[in-house]
């Protein structure tokens, strides 16, 4: 808690600076800063005793068409911009206005911001459930169970697989999230080397040694990103023990997954350097190096695709094929590290909850193949896989994807998705990871050091949270 504590004062702080600022400028009342203190409180918002769940046209006050803004991290060009074009032809009365954030740290920090600042937001998007979980318990998230969200639920998505906080909707995810490898066909071809329809992690490992290659101006590396065993054996709530009262990054196989990686930089030189991923920003936004042939293979996702079909900014002659993720031991069952993911949420403090409600419903139905473009896979349930495929992959499909491998890994109708329901300290401990990780991989720290640390730290951050 005192982790979130001082996340929540530093945000509040920078909200209350700029809506100064503001108001000092003659642009924003100075009323909408006490209202974002107002907000100050570690309990999800109770809808204000629902004084704000009717709009401006249901008032009657009005004949102007009520606008809602909505924030989310997908490219306006990339399906948002269509979609929101859609949505206010069929929708009267109701203007609604996509507003991009870039979703990393910055972005995110910046969303937060605004939201705690007054600033309109009527809808916006989360993509990890560390930061959905500081969202709601800082009040900026509404109890969609004021709109019936779990009779929506289970009529349009199933329940399975989908994140609740307190057993309440705050979230409903728009898109399926499968991980699996992208590779470059040509480079596999060139080498000789077929292409994994089941691998294990050391024959993965034995192909990445083989496809570096350091014969040109700029070395070639094998993969970026990190493989989450941890996550693929235990799966859900993996940070914690069962009771949740202790982490459980004890388990060995937290070293084993970080020795890995730490080894196939430093030993192998097959894995991309995390000092350049770190110097070039890299984190969130990987595809130029597989796209200008840096690395041979990515983890990947949907959202990748995206970026492989724009040829003008990245110009290439080659077909992206895709494997499974390489496991422990075959025949074993293992988890995805995908989940439904994408989550649409509504501020608590909107003033037009009913029309952000129709905005979330149709995004989520009708509006969904819009977003295909962009690499959303749907979890509406009446959406035409064929249709997501092409959609997906676009008119010029064969010239630049394997299809059928496609179709295979990353529809697989039997992928094990994850879904966390524990979050104490949640967001105190992706920090911490994120923290001693880097230690680890800039040299700072071993393997062995970095999981005790991992360990003591998450330990205290969970009981300071209860």
């Amino acid at each position: 808690m005192k982790g979130f504590l001082r996340y929540f004062s530093i945000i509040m702080c920078l909200a209350i600076l700029i809506g100064a600022f503001t108001a000092c400028s003659g642009n924003q009342n100075s009323s909408e800063v006490s209202q974002s203190q107002g907000q100050a409180n570690n309990q999800p918002s109770q809808n204000d005793s629902n004084q704000n769940t009717k709009d401006t046209q249901d008032s009657g006050d009005s004949n102007e068409p009520v606008k809602i803004i909505i924030w989310g991290g997908v490219p306006e060009e990339n399906g948002p911009s269509a979609l929101v074009e859609e949505f206010n032809k069929t929708h009267e009365g109701i203007v609604a206005e996509y507003v991009r954030f870039v979703n990393d740290e910055t972005g995110n920090t910046k969303l937060d911001t605004a939201l705690l600042s007054g600033e309109q937001i009527d809808v916006y998007f989360t993509y990890s459930i560390p930061i959905m979980t500081k969202r709601i318990e800082g009040g900026m998230a509404e109890d969609l169970s004021n709109f019936d969200a779990d009779t929506f639920v289970k009529e349009n998505i199933g329940e399975e697989g989908v994140f609740k906080y307190d057993n309440k909707y705050y979230s409903i995810p728009t898109a399926k999230e499968p991980y699996y490898i992208m590779l470059n066909k040509a480079i596999f071809d060139e080498l000789g080397i077929d292409i994994p329809t089941e691998w294990t992690v050391d024959e993965y490992r034995e192909i990445c040694k083989k496809l570096v290659d350091e014969s040109g101006d700029k070395k070639r590396y094998a993969i970026h990103g990190y493989l989450d065993l941890p996550r693929m054996v235990l799966g859900d709530n993996y940070w914690y023990k069962a009771d949740a009262q202790e982490s459980n990054f004890d388990d060995p196989i937290f070293a084993q997954s970080y020795q890995l990686y730490h080894d196939m930089m430093y030993e192998d030189g097959s894995a991309f350097p995390y000092t350049e991923v770190l110097a070039r920003k890299m984190e969130a936004y990987a595809q130029d190096l597989f796209l200008t042939e840096e690395v041979a293979m990515m983890l990947s996702a949907p959202w990748h695709l995206r970026y492989v079909r724009d040829t003008e900014s990245y110009p290439h002659d080659w077909v992206a094929t895709f494997a499974p993720l390489p496991v422990l031991e075959k025949g074993k069952e293992y988890y995805n590290l995908g989940t439904l993911n994408n989550w649409i949420m509504m501020n608590s403090k909107s003033e037009h909850k009913e029309a952000a409600w129709e905005f979330i419903k149709y995004w989520l139905t009708d509006g969904s193949k819009f977003l295909l473009a962009g690499g959303k896979v749907p979890v509406w349930k009446d959406v035409d896989l064929d249709e997501v495929t092409e959609g997906l992959l676009g008119d010029n499909a064969e010239a630049l994807f394997d299809v059928e491998a496609f179709k295979r890994v990353a529809l697989d109708p039997n992928l094990k998705y994850i879904l966390d329901t524990e979050t104490v300290a949640a967001p105190e401990i992706d920090q911490i990871i994120k923290e001693e990780s880097d230690k680890m991989y800039l040299g700072e720290q071993s393997v062995e050091e970095m999981v005790q640390s991992l360990k003591q730290r998450a330990d205290k951050a969970i009981k300071d949270a209860q």
